[in-house]
């Protein structure tokens, strides 16, 4: 954020910079955290249950978001696929740093190119056919196939003129979001139980917060009820 600072012309610069969601999350992540451990060590019923209840909320949130991405999934697509359209158009402006290298990192690790084709870079001001810049008719380096040809910076250009065959050997067609479609859908099971695993997780930590909490409340009760310790 300090590196950046002059690239945040106004608020709403910071809605959807990387570094402010870091720190936003590992706030709340420490806040939660330290009422949790701070609230076992020191056996106090009052952080363990807001730890219980925040924890509660959260698994609730999950399973919400869950249920509603599954059922309007072909809105959450397209929302997404909007999302992409835009962060393409987007592609080089000096103001976004972060989402040239979300882009970049996004198509080397997938392996692909555009949203749902290398055709969507067209909409992109420095690869479309129209433009009178050496990328014309292109596509980022980062949509190569090879390291090799990665490390050069031209091996994107021009591959909207070649044929079907010389394009296939040189880059990745496929979109990214076709891809992280098919994965999911390819992953279902492995998906299913990562998931269940991390709810059984947090149902287990709000199980053990609430045990240690009536357990410190019946020896509170013990100790100040003389009739108890009688």
């Amino acid at each position: 954020m300090v590196e950046k600072k002059d690239a945040y012309q106004n608020l709403s610069d910071l809605k959807f910079d990387p570094a402010v969601l870091f720190v936003i999350l590992g706030g709340a992540l420490f806040i939660i955290t330290f009422l949790g451990c701070l609230g076992a060590v020191r056996e106090n019923t009052c952080m363990l249950c807001c730890y219980a209840c925040i924890v509660c909320v959260l698994l609730l949130v999950e399973v919400s978001c869950g249920v509603v991405g599954f059922v309007f999934r072909e809105k959450v697509q397209g929302g997404i696929r909007e999302k992409l359209s835009k962060a393409i158009v987007l592609y080089r402006d000096p103001d976004k740093p972060d989402l040239q290298l979300v882009i970049e990192t996004t198509q080397t690790e997938f392996k692909c190119c555009g949203i749902a084709s290398y055709e969507d870079w067209q909409t992109n001001l420095y690869f479309n056919c129209s433009s009178p810049g050496a990328e014309a008719c292109g596509v980022p380096r980062t949509c190569c196939k090879t390291e090799e040809d990665r490390i050069n910076s031209q091996c994107g250009f021009g591959v909207g003129k070649m044929d079907i065959v010389e394009r296939e050997k040189r880059i990745y067609t496929t979109g990214c979001l076709t891809i992280a479609v098919d994965w999911f859908k390819g992953n279902l099971i492995a998906i299913g139980i990562a998931s269940f695993g991390i709810l059984l997780l947090q149902m287990i930590a709000i199980w053990l917060a609430m045990s240690l909490r009536g357990q410190v409340s019946d020896i509170k009760d013990t100790f100040n009820n003389p009739h108890n310790r009688r």
